[in-house]
């Protein structure tokens, strides 16, 4: 009876090849199909073989080893295989004795840990030295008889004695810690010691406790191990002088072949080992570089610092200005560095004085604007002092203030400094000064509607508004009371001045409706005096709506000066064409007498010959070039007349247009002015109006703004310039 019956996946793959005679096998559970043969289907040899750099190829019918690390090629199979092939059939035999005695009932010596025969996925260790290693194990350390384990009657009677009857099993079948549950149970399943446990759950217990028993010791073993070669192969590779922090274990193989130490290392130490020395050898070397260039960079910030670069100084420049210094030419070490850290030193540095500079911008901005600020002050008390002698007042201009305090060193500091000038400041203090005035006026005024005197005319003098306060008793200051004078005295004579000149333009625009009716009555004349025209013109509506005779007159004298402009130039332009109809009435003439003559030489049969005189030919063709010459120069001189003319009356067109449009614009500004003074008393609610006590709006514009309004103010003078 076999202690590990046939496997299911022996029976789950099936083989087959395709048109091409390719065998490859697939899996009739699961439908995969490889080319390569399942493990399933390998036997004992083939896995071991798996491990091993050799590998089996077929060409046509013939095998072929192909060793995948040296790249060698042989037909027949390779020593290290041949041995293999009989270790493993060796081990197959120790198996089936194994088997046998089980099923006989008989005992069998358990091996050392070291004699364990191999999990199925590993029989073998890799190449050649892992056969080594194979033998030198069996003939290092003798088999040993342990004593049999068997159930006694009635089971163990410890929980412990069990599991280590158990355990006991999985020592003596060989399985570490490379075995599955699953490969272990179908190896065991059938072994009497099975049984020592009760429950599946304690027995997968005792073999993770097994595994782990002998991962640890393995651990141990391979610790001890790396401390017993650690010194020997570290001495080796330093003394050697070929292991560099960049060499592989293919360069330590081929170098260290002949040492003791480095034969007896298994590989996996060998890495680990040459690894750990490779490591620290990189570390060594990346900690002098970090060190070189660390002091690189400290000198060359110091090298920097003496230097010719400011804050404006471009990379290529101060890259240009280190390589050329001499301390840097003259530095191998300086030399040696790379140009991206070279451009982290010039970076930083550009940086520090960046900051350097922005902070001297701030401090010298905040010193700028802690001057300005104190020059302003300076200038305001200049202005109050001039306010308090009597030299500064709401009506003060700046023209007249300006001599007063121009050499003033209060003044000229705060020239060219930031924030408000000395005009701006000028004229908030003078706008304080007015808006004074007004309040005082406000409550000079409503305390006379109060006492229900009437209000002051523009022909009130400063000593009747003085009564007339007094019979108020209207508490004020004599100071208090000339200045609300001042203000309702200047804002009469400003509304006087206004109507005037609304009454002024007012005629102005009368004057210009009776031309244009004078226009359209064709009786008039330019000898025609005002006295004959009287009669004709006395009837019109724009005649009518002009009271003043002597404006009357004005329009109609103006009328009449255009009339004889306009006929001065119709008599210049018809003496021109008379001049010019003479001449071409002239040539016509001769024209018409030429071909009368031709018209009877033709009829009378008269030719001329073609023997004629130069003479007469030459003389013919001047007369011929001089006619065409002339006719030609009266059509031109028609046609430029005719442009005059079209010129003329398209400047009277467009100049009747415009003085249309002017006067349109003005009666249509000339009402919105009365709908706004219509508008403002019924605001105000007190039936008056109030306006600023000068010239000056009462918040006047800045210096900027009012630059601004000088378009429209030139507007305004222009409109009422004109007539």
């Amino acid at each position: 009876m076999s202690a590990s019956p046939a496997p299911e996946g022996q029976q789950q793959w099936k083989e087959y090849k395709n048109a091409e005679g390719r065998v490859y096998w697939s899996h009739v559970v699961t439908k995969q199909s490889v080319w390569e043969k399942p493990e399933d289907l390998k036997s004992p040899f083939e896995r071991a073989m798996a491990k091993t750099a050799w590998k089996k190829y077929n060409s046509k019918g013939r095998e072929y080893y192909v060793n995948s690390s040296t790249k060698e090629t042989l037909w027949d199979l390779p020593t290290e295989l041949v041995q293999l092939k009989e270790q493993v059939e060796a081990e197959a035999v120790k198996r089936r004795e194994r088997e046998h005695r089980k099923v006989t009932g008989q005992g069998t010596p358990t091996p050392p840990p070291d004699s364990r025969s191999p999990s199925p996925g590993s029989q073998s260790p890799a190449g050649a030295g892992a056969l080594t290693r194979y033998r030198d194990s069996r003939s290092a350390t003798p088999p040993v008889e342990v004593e049999t384990v068997v159930i006694p009657p009635g089971g163990f009677t410890t929980h412990e004695k069990a599991e280590a009857a158990f355990i006991h099993l999985l020592k003596r079948e060989g399985i570490d810690e490379k075995w599955t549950w699953d490969q272990t149970m179908r190896r065991i399943v059938q072994d009497p010691l099975f049984k020592a446990l009760d429950t599946l759950a304690q027995k997968k217990a005792a073999f993770e406790k097994w595994l782990q028993q002998l991962t640890a010791e393995k651990q141990a073993k391979h610790a001890a191990r790396i401390a017993e070669l650690r010194p020997h192969l570290t001495r080796l590779f330093a003394n050697s002088g070929i292991i560099e922090s960049y060499s592989t274990l293919k360069t330590a193989n081929q170098a260290f072949t002949q040492d003791k130490y480095w034969r007896r290392a298994e590989p996996e130490v060998r890495r680990e080992l040459l690894e750990a020395y490779t490591t620290e050898l990189r570390n060594r070397e990346e900690q002098q570089r970090r060190q070189k260039k660390e002091a690189n960079i400290s000198a060359l910030t110091k090298l920097i610092k003496g230097m010719d670069i400011t804050v404006t100084t471009r990379w290529k420049t101060a890259h240009d200005t280190i390589l050329h210094s001499e301390a840097f030419r003259k530095d191998p070490s300086l030399q040696s560095m790379e140009t991206i850290d070279i451009l982290n030193v010039y970076d930083n540095y550009s940086r520090q004085l960046e900051k350097e500079h922005d902070d001297e911008s701030r401090r010298l901005h905040t010193e700028y604007k802690r001057r300005a600020r104190k020059a302003r002050d300076g200038f305001k008390d200049l202005l109050r002092e001039l306010k308090t002698q009597g030299e500064l007042h709401r009506t003060s201009k700046w023209k007249d203030t300006l001599p007063k305090f121009r050499t003033d060193e209060r003044y000229t500091a705060l020239l060219g400094l930031p924030g408000s000038s000395p005009l701006d400041l000028w004229m908030d203090e003078v706008d304080g000064l007015q808006i004074e005035a007004e309040e005082v006026t406000r409550k000079v005024e409503n305390a006379l509607r109060d006492a229900g005197k009437e209000p002051p005319k523009l022909d009130t003098t400063l000593d009747e508004f003085e009564a007339l306060c007094t019979e108020a008793n209207i508490r004020e200051s004599p100071e208090h009371c000339k200045t609300a004078y001042e203000v309702i005295h200047g804002r009469l004579a400003r509304a006087a001045a206004e109507e005037q000149r609304r009454a002024e333009r007012k005629r102005r625009h009368r004057m210009e409706d009776l031309r244009d009716a004078l226009k359209k009555v064709r009786t008039i004349e330019p000898e025609t005096t005002y006295e004959d025209a009287l009669p004709k013109m006395q009837d019109l509506p724009e005649f009518k709506d002009i009271v003043d005779e002597e404006d009357r007159r004005a329009a109609f004298d103006k009328h009449i000066r255009r009339l004889k402009d306009k006929s001065r130039e119709a008599e210049s332009s018809r003496h021109r064409m008379d001049v010019d109809d003479h001449d071409h009435r002239r040539r016509s003439d001769r024209d018409r007498e030429r071909d009368r003559d031709r018209d009877r030489d033709y009829r009378r049969g008269e030719y001329r010959d073609s023997d004629r005189d130069r003479s007469d030919r030459d003389r013919d063709y001047r007369r011929g070039g001089e006619y065409r010459s002339s006719h030609r120069d009266g059509r031109d001189r028609d046609r430029e007349r005719e442009r005059d003319r079209e010129r003329e009356r398209e400047r009277d067109r467009e100049r009747d247009k415009d003085l249309a449009r002017e006067k349109e614009r003005d009666r249509e500004r000339e009402r919105e002015r009365d709908k706004e003074r219509d508008r403002r008393p019924r605001e105000r609610g007190d039936n008056r109006e109030r306006e600023p006590e000068d010239p000056r709006d009462p918040k006047r514009r800045r210096l900027s703004e009012s630059r601004s309004a000088t378009a429209t103010t030139k507007e305004d003078d222009r409109e009422e310039g004109e007539i």
